[in-house]
């Protein structure tokens, strides 16, 4: 009997797997030359290097006290990711989420959006200047109703790249072959919203999770993820700090803090810019940095910059 006919785990001896050593590496040289990254990217420079230079295959945990612009710097990962995006959101409406990258792109303060002062037709320009600048992008509304299962976004994101493809120049359709990237805004929210029949919130998250981990393998793609910070972590961080089950760090690629600096008391200093500090808890791709990089948080425009 054959090791294919085996019921159970693929038992593979290691010159097996040379096969697909090969092709991977020969991925990564073809990228090196032509200097094209392997995966969607943060657009922040230093957390890219630090990450091997893109978001591998897999989950990608992103946790933070409340306030602390999480679903904005997920946001704009996913408008500068570099490739195609689909961005569920359990928590904010889309509008609002529009609002937010017209605001950053256009740098238009996202008070101005929301006053009045400008006439529809203004804000519908800027709007459409913003939309020009991440094509790729698409918002899945989970704010309402069931949550989409994984099977859900597992069409959605086959529906996604086609709807890409369709576009037909060069550029689509190279985007739409590549890795894209899949946001989920936040992960608790989202897990909430399934139809589990009842199931505890432990149970019901680490179902959730190994779902996505699954969704993530079999799509060869990156799923970054926003988590709620659990309370006996708010002020000092560190692993293990989403809350509900630690299967968040234990399936995750990489692990991301956001938090203020050590005695920083939230406020908003004159030009607009809060510093954050973003920390890498763990990296499968790379050293950890537990020092983390320095961003500036600027509200107003919803825009993070690397220091």
């Amino acid at each position: 009997m054959t090791t294919e006919t085996v019921p159970g785990p693929r038992i593979r001896l290691l010159p097996d797997i040379l096969g697909d050593l090969e092709a991977e590496a020969g991925r990564a040289h073809q990228q090196r030359l032509t200097g094209r990254t392997g995966g969607p990217v943060t657009g922040l420079a230093p957390v890219d290097i630090a990450l091997g230079g893109y978001l591998a295959e897999g989950l990608h945990i992103l946790h933070g006290a409340p306030g602390t612009g999480k679903t904005a710097l997920v946001l704009q990962i996913a408008a500068n990711c570099g490739a195609v995006a689909l961005f569920v959101t359990a928590e904010m409406p889309p509008v609002e989420l529009l609002r937010r990258i017209t605001a950053r792109v256009t740098m238009t303060y996202l008070g101005r959006l929301k006053s009045g002062e400008f006439a529809p037709a203004d804000v519908i320009a800027l709007a459409r200047r913003a939309i020009e600048t991440v094509p790729y992008l698409a918002i899945l509304d989970a704010t309402t109703g069931a949550a989409p299962t994984v099977e859900d976004l597992q069409n959605a994101v086959e529906a996604l790249r086609n709807r890409v493809a369709r576009m037909g120049t060069p550029d689509a359709i190279e985007a739409a072959i590549s890795p894209c990237l899949l946001v989920i805004d936040s992960g608790h929210a989202w897990a909430q919203g399934l139809d589990t029949a009842g199931a505890p919130e432990y149970d019901r998250l680490n179902a959730a999770i190994g779902g996505l981990h699954d969704l993530a393998r079999m799509m060869g793609i990156p799923i970054l993820i926003t988590a709620e910070r659990n309370r006996a972590a708010m002020a000092t961080g560190g692993q293990n700090a989403a809350a509900g089950t630690r299967t968040w760090e234990y399936r995750a690629e990489t692990v991301l803090g956001l938090s203020p600096p050590d005695g920083d008391k939230g406020t908003t200093p004159p030009d607009g810019e809060r510093r954050l500090n973003l920390t890498i808890e763990k990296n499968r791709h790379g050293p950890p940095l537990p020092m983390g990089t320095n961003l500036d948080w600027n509200g107003a425009l919803q825009r993070f910059r690397a220091r």
